[in-house]
């Protein structure tokens, strides 16, 4: 073996040496991809605590709130027709038993860039209905979380109900997490109070049979019983009141009045480090509700005029004042769910997780190392070889 042979392994060395820089940067990354086999369940348990009455829709006093235990059973599965080469598909569906009665499925697609994990544009972008698009989703993170986070990373990730994006932290790495072997990365997904999506909060409020909006009597009615007597001051003024005034105030009492419903989540959610894959969650969400008072206020700015007047004026300042203190009062909760993920389904999750790692591994880091071990060892022996041929070349001058 001469020349010829050391520069042909030399050749090959530093092809492979190539192949595996590429295999690294591209080849690897480009074949972790979601598969299209996706089936994975997981079953919460958790309380609901009611802090309205369901009959009347008003507040429960303290103390007096009704909490019921319940199960729920989550599972994310791919769907695997609608797939394609770039694009995942996956179908999230909830289905909750509250005091022993299965709940309607909760369900949402989830259109996924296969290798980034985000969100991306498609008419399969819904929650709840499939008129309920949610292409504000695009970019962000969902139910999956990527591979590879460490500590101080944040994510960008997306809530259905609330329509909008949050930065979440890794907070914690917690190695043999629960004792199952593997290391964990805890983040905090909590978000602020925001307003329901106003679609979402139809589909998936008013099917509990909450409403969306109350008539002026029933708004009178809750009114009355904290001392805002609206009724009595509408008789009043229509003594003193111009025409034009009194048939502007009539004509807000014939308008709905709308409810407007807010979440804050502290939720938690705990991922495998290297695949990403949930093995642990608690979610403790809150719903609350409030007046849109804005009808209000227009109705306050006709009655003002009048506050002077000595038949009216003191009962328009009275309840004014009380107007004022109901704007500033926080809003009614209207019930909190607190659920997580039991220990059996913990279990499961991580067992899954854990087939997937030497996947992983095998893609992103052996064969990429392989394929360099044998180039640089071909380098070797090409040099090697090239030393060999030279040196019989370089001692024949001076033999005879």
């Amino acid at each position: 073996m001469g020349k010829k042979s050391s520069i042909a392994f030399g050749v090959v060395g530093i092809v492979l040496v190539v192949v595996a820089i590429v295999w690294w940067v591209a080849i690897g990354p480009a074949m972790i991809k979601l598969p299209s086999n996706i089936d994975s369940p997981m079953t919460f348990e958790g309380k609901l605590t009611q802090y309205i009455d369901s009959a009347t829709q008003q507040p429960l006093a303290a103390g007096q709130e009704v909490v019921i235990p319940f199960t729920a059973v989550r599972t994310f599965s791919s769907l695997a027709d609608l797939y394609t080469s770039s694009v995942a598909v996956c179908q999230d569906s909830t289905v909750m038993t509250v005091g022993g009665q299965a709940q309607p499925a909760q369900v949402f697609y989830d259109p996924l860039d296969r290798k980034t994990r985000k969100y991306v544009k498609s008419d399969q972008s819904w929650a709840y209905d499939k008129a309920i698009v949610l292409n504000d989703r695009v970019g962000h993170y969902g139910p999956l979380f990527p591979g590879g986070l460490k500590v101080g990373d944040t994510v960008s990730a997306f809530f259905d109900d609330i329509n909008a994006a949050f930065d979440l932290p890794v907070a914690e790495k917690i190695d043999n997490w629960e004792g199952l072997g593997v290391t964990a990365l805890k983040i905090d997904a909590a978000h602020p109070v925001t307003e329901y999506y106003p679609a979402v909060a139809q589909a998936f409020l008013g099917s509990q049979g909450l409403p969306m909006q109350l008539t002026f009597e029933q708004l009178t009615a809750q009114l009355k019983a904290k001392g805002l007597d609206l009724g009595a001051l509408l008789t009043g003024l229509a003594t003193v009141a111009t025409p034009a005034d009194m048939q502007s105030l009539q004509a807000m009492t014939q308008q709905p009045v709308k409810l407007i419903y807010r979440q804050e989540g502290k939720d938690i959610v705990y991922i495998e480090q290297k695949t990403g894959a949930t093995i642990g969650a608690t979610l403790n969400r809150t719903t609350s509700m409030e007046i849109d008072t804005s009808p209000l206020l227009q109705a306050f700015t006709i009655i003002g005029k009048y506050s002077t007047d000595p038949t009216v004026g003191p009962a328009i300042k009275a309840v004014m004042q009380a107007a004022g203190q109901l704007a500033l009062a926080p809003p009614t909760k209207v019930f909190n769910q607190n659920m997580s993920i039991i220990k059996t389904s913990e279990a499961s999750l991580v067992k899954d997780a854990k087939k997937n790692i030497p996947l992983l591994a095998l893609a992103k880091l052996w064969i990429p190392l392989i394929i360099v071990i044998v180039g640089v060892i071909l380098l070797i022996v090409g040099g090697y070889l090239l030393l060999r041929a030279r040196k019989p070349a370089a001692a024949g001058p001076n033999q005879g």
